[in-house]
């Protein structure tokens, strides 16, 4: 039987990351803007339009957004 320690593991860096986070005062629906389609989402929880917002999370790699860049 295999024991697994994760108490070794480094934790995953963070980073202000720019969002869009949904203008609905009762919503909790955001997202991150670099994974994101369309200029100006609507959020996919109420529908009600998204406004930009920053939050301090895990960063991720979004290679599709990554490949348009270049």
């Amino acid at each position: 039987m295999a024991y697994y320690n994760k108490a070794n593991q480094e934790p995953l860096p963070t980073d202000d990351i720019n969002t869009w986070e949904c203008s609905q005062e009762n919503c909790n629906g955001w997202m991150r803007k670099n994974f994101t389609s369309s200029s100006q989402p609507s959020c996919p929880l109420c529908g009600n339009e998204m406004i930009s917002g920053i939050r301090h999370i895990t960063v991720l790699a979004n290679g599709i957004m990554d490949k348009e860049k270049k």
